[in-house]
């Protein structure tokens, strides 16, 4: 096959502040990219057309979504890989290709994603087992309130392993699902579980798509020996747009693919919403800015959990 091993997406919504780096990196790996621009208001389209005539730009007029936007920068790629990207994600060359070497070389292998860490170099968690009710009631709600030690026997074996793998490096090692802040996945594999399900507008999209590949008989290889820079936040760091959709997914995920539990999940996610709103009323009175945000994104969440699902999980 003549041609890129990989194309590069990356999706933008008011990301200005942080896409230069993010293209600057991806121009050293010598990848074609498609950028899809989500409505940014903050001139990301002028930005990154003025320096960097090479990438195609695809602009949107509205919001769509992270997964929508994705698939439609998929749309006719010709590689036999894509690289997903986010924009306030650094990928060093090597990481790239080595993403991209694993998935096309091994055919066991659909997804393969980086060891991910902050602007300061710490190491975050980015490879996981699949979601159940114990693991979202210890880490989602668990917090501050329950011990790091409690918190990880709850969690079971797989997400102890996948744990150690990010924090302690190692070996190539296979887990349920990998962030979607950086990733490699075959082109023909994306195509054929329909690329990222646009029902999911922002978070839990990588789980789906990884739930899929597994149960196409692929892999999904966390890589703890590359890493990429993820420093979050390059869309919005606000708790009244990114709390709702964050729990809006993860109620669409549990009915999705775990009916039995997903009542006891969205009754949780109304508990933390009361909580969430009590606590808020006590901040407002120390702190009014954060309290007034606070108060807005929780009264959100709760109203969240109140609309209902059908249990085929279609939004």
């Amino acid at each position: 096959m003549t041609g890129p091993d990989a194309t590069a997406i990356v999706v933008t919504h008011n990301s200005a502040r942080q896409i230069v780096a993010t293209l600057t990196a991806l121009r050293r790996t010598g990848l074609p990219v498609r950028l899809v621009d989500n409505a940014s208001t903050d001139r990301t389209v002028e930005l990154v057309r003025r320096h960097f005539p090479e990438v195609t730009v695809l602009p949107g007029a509205e919001n769509v979504g992270f997964a929508v936007a994705v698939n439609r920068a998929a749309a006719g790629v010709r590689s036999p890989a894509l690289l997903l990207v986010n924009p306030d994600c650094v990928v060093p060359p090597e990481t790239a290709r080595e993403l991209v070497r694993t998935v096309l070389d091994r055919p066991d292998v659909g997804v393969a994603g980086p060891r991910l860490v902050d602007a300061h170099g710490r190491v975050a968690v980015s490879a996981h087992p699949f979601e159940t009710l114990t693991t979202v009631l210890a880490s989602r709600f668990g917090g501050v309130l329950v011990p790091v030690a409690v918190r990880r026997r709850l969690a079971g074996r797989r997400r102890r392993q996948a744990y150690d793998a990010c924090l302690r490096g190692g070996p190539p090692t296979p887990v349920d699902w990998v962030s979607g802040a950086c990733l490699a996945v075959r082109t023909d594999l994306f195509t054929a579980v329909g690329g990222l399900h646009e029902a999911y507008f922002l978070y839990y999209e990588d789980e789906e798509l990884c739930l899929q590949v597994h149960r196409r008989g692929a892999t999904v290889l966390y890589l703890p020996s590359v890493t990429a820079c993820h420093t979050g936040g390059a869309s919005s760091s606000d708790p009244g747009w990114i709390w709702p959709h964050l729990y809006r997914s993860m109620l669409l995920f549990f009915s999705r693919h775990r009916p039995r539990t997903r009542h006891a999940v969205r009754a949780a996610v109304l508990l933390r919403a009361l909580v969430g709103i009590g606590l808020a009323g006590v901040r407002l009175a120390l702190h009014p800015r954060a309290g007034v945000a606070r108060l807005r994104a929780w009264t959100r969440v709760g109203r969240v959990a109140l609309t209902r699902l059908p249990s085929g999980g279609k939004l």
